[in-house]
C-alpha cells in the first residue's frame, strides 16, 4: 500500500509546503493565463484553498480528523492527511500547467460584453427561451407546491408512491429558478426578475437539502453579471456578500430543518454561530474533503486495484429511474467495490473528489496527468466561450458549466453530467434547442442559395 510505504510526513511541514505551491501557481495564473473570477483557475484556487489549505492548518493546529468519532472506524492520521496534502498539491500544479499552455496558444479574448455577431455563430433564441419557460416553469411550480417545504403552506395531498423520492421529481423544484436565470442572462437584472429569483432563492435555501440550489445560482448571476458588465474581477460588496453566504452555506441544511420545525429566532442565531465556530477553528464536516481524499487513497490501496477510466460506466445507467431497477448500480459504484468496514466511506455517503477519482483510476500518475487534462480542457472551454459574442450558445454554455466548477472539483467527473445537464436541465435544453434551431435556419439558407443559383444558371443558359 502506498500510505504504508511512505515515510511520516510532518504536518505542520505540509501546510507550509502547500501555503508556497498555493501562492506560485495563484501568481503564474495571474501572469500567464489572463486570470479573471470565472476563470477555472481562479474556481480551483478558491476550491483548493477552501478545503485543502485550511484543512491542513486546521489538523495542524489539533482538529479531529476523519471518523475520529465513528464507532469501529480507524481514523485518519495526520500523517495521511499531510501526504494527501502533498499530493493535492501535485494536482494544483499539473491543472495550473495545464491552464497556463491552453491560454498561450489562445489569442487574448475581446470585451467580454461582446455584442457583434456572425451568421455562422449560433445565438440563444427567445422562441426557445419562451418554449421550455412554457413547459419547465408550470412543472417546476407544481413540484414545488406537491413536494416543497413552502411555510405557511401545506404541501398538496398527492401521493406518488415509491415514486415521491424519485431524483427526477426532485429536481424539477429547481426548474423555475432556473428559468429565472435564463431570463436574467438575455433581458438583464431588471427588478421583475430578481425579485421572484430572490424569494425563490430564499426557499430552496429551507429545503433542508441540496444545497447547490442556492450556490449555481448565485455563480451562474456572477458569471453574467461579469460578462455584461465587462469586468474582470467582483466588486467589494459582491465578495463581502458572497462571504457572508458563504458563512450561511456550511448550516444551510440544518436552517433549513429548524425553520420547518418553526424553531426560535435565538436558536437559529446559535446554530449560525456554532457554525461559524465550527468553521473557523476547521471542525466542520464539510471541510473535511481533504480527509476524504486521503481515506480514498487509503482504501484504493487496500483494494489494490486500479479502475482505469471504469469509474464513469454508471453514468450509462443514470436516465434509469431507480424505482423501474432498483439493483441498479450506484454512481459511484467503485466506492462500494472498495468499501471497508474500517473506513465507512461509502455509507457515509462521502466524495472522493477529482482527484481521489484520478488516484482510484490511475493512482499517482492519474494525480499528476488529470488535473493536467482537466486544466487544459476547462482553459480551452474558457477561452472558446469568451471570443464567441454574449448571447452566444457557447458563452452561455460556458455560463452554465462554470457556475457547477466547484461541485465537480469536489465529487468528480460524474459531477460534469450530474450538476450541468441533469439538474439544470432547462438551461441545458435552451442552449441546445437554441443550436438547433440555429442550424436547421443555416441550412435552409444554404437550401435556398443553392436554389437561386440554380435558377440564376438556368436563367443564363435560356437566354443563351
Amino acid at each position: 500500500m502506498l500510505l504504508s510505504l511512505i515515510p511520516a510526513f510532518d504536518i505542520n511541514i505540509a501546510a507550509g509546503f502547500d501555503s508556497v505551491v498555493v501562492l506560485a501557481c495563484a501568481i503564474l495564473l495571474y501572469k500567464h493565463a489572463r486570470l479573471t473570477s470565472i476563470h477555472p483557475g481562479s474556481m480551483y484556487l478558491i476550491f483548493h484553498l477552501m478545503f485543502f489549505t485550511a484543512r491542513l492548518y486546521s489538523v495542524a493546529a489539533g482538529s479531529p480528523t476523519l471518523f475520529s468519532n465513528y464507532p469501529g472506524a480507524t481514523a485518519v492520521s495526520p500523517d495521511e492527511i499531510a501526504w494527501a496534502g502533498v499530493w493535492a498539491d501535485v494536482g494544483l500544479i499539473s491543472i495550473t500547467i495545464g491552464l497556463i499552455i491552453c491560454a498561450q496558444r489562445n489569442p487574448p479574448e475581446p470585451a467580454y460584453y461582446n455584442r457583434a455577431t456572425t451568421r455562422t455563430t449560433a445565438l440563444l433564441s427567445r422562441n426557445v427561451i419562451q418554449w421550455v419557460s412554457f413547459v419547465a416553469l408550470p412543472i417546476g411550480v407544481g413540484s414545488l407546491l406537491v413536494g416543497g417545504a413552502i411555510p405557511n403552506a401545506g404541501g398538496a395531498n398527492v401521493d406518488f408512491g415509491q415514486w415521491s423520492t424519485s431524483s427526477w421529481l426532485m429536481v424539477t423544484q429547481f426548474w423555475p429558478v432556473l428559468i429565472l436565470l435564463a431570463v436574467i442572462y438575455v433581458f438583464g437584472f431588471r427588478a421583475k426578475f430578481v425579485i421572484p429569483l430572490s424569494l425563490l432563492l430564499l426557499l430552496m435555501s429551507i429545503q433542508g437539502f441540496n444545497r447547490f440550489r442556492v450556490l449555481l445560482p448565485i455563480i451562474f448571476l456572477l458569471i453574467t453579471w461579469q460578462t455584461r458588465a465587462g469586468s474582470r474581477w467582483p466588486r467589494k460588496w459582491m465578495v463581502a456578500a458572497l462571504l457572508c453566504l458563504t458563512i450561511l452555506f456550511f448550516p444551510m441544511k440544518q436552517l433549513g430543518w429548524m425553520v420547518q420545525g418553526g424553531h426560535s429566532l435565538s436558536d437559529t442565531l446559535d446554530v449560525v454561530s456554532d457554525s461559524f465556530s465550527e468553521v473557523i477553528h476547521g471542525t466542520s464536516p464539510d471541510q473535511q474533503f481533504l480527509d476524504m481524499f486521503a481515506c480514498t487513497i487509503w482504501l484504493v490501496d487496500a483494494h489494490d486495484h486500479y479502475f482505469y477510466g471504469s469509474t464513469i460506466f454508471p453514468l450509462i445507467f443514470l436516465p434509469v429511474p431507480r424505482q423501474l431497477w432498483p439493483e441498479k448500480p450506484s454512481l459511484v459504484q467503485y466506492l462500494y467495490e472498495i468499501r471497508n468496514r474500517e473506513r465507512p466511506m461509502y455509507w457515509a455517503g462521502m466524495t472522493p473528489t477529482l482527484l481521489g477519482e484520478s488516484y482510484a483510476n490511475f493512482g499517482l500518475a492519474g494525480i499528476a496527468v488529470i488535473p493536467f487534462l482537466v486544466g487544459y480542457g476547462l482553459g480551452k472551454v474558457y477561452f472558446l466561450a469568451m471570443h464567441r459574442p454574449y448571447y452566444s450558445v457557447f458563452r452561455f454554455t460556458y455560463a452554465i458549466l462554470g457556475c457547477c466548477l466547484l461541485e465537480i472539483f469536489r465529487d468528480g467527473f460524474l459531477s460534469v453530467i450530474v450538476f450541468p445537464v441533469v439538474n439544470m436541465m432547462p438551461l441545458v435544453a435552451i442552449a441546445l434547442l437554441s443550436y438547433m434551431s440555429f442550424r436547421r435556419r443555416q441550412k435552409e439558407r444554404s437550401m435556398f442559395a443553392a436554389s437561386s443559383l440554380r435558377l440564376r444558371r438556368v436563367a443564363a443558359r435560356s437566354s443563351a
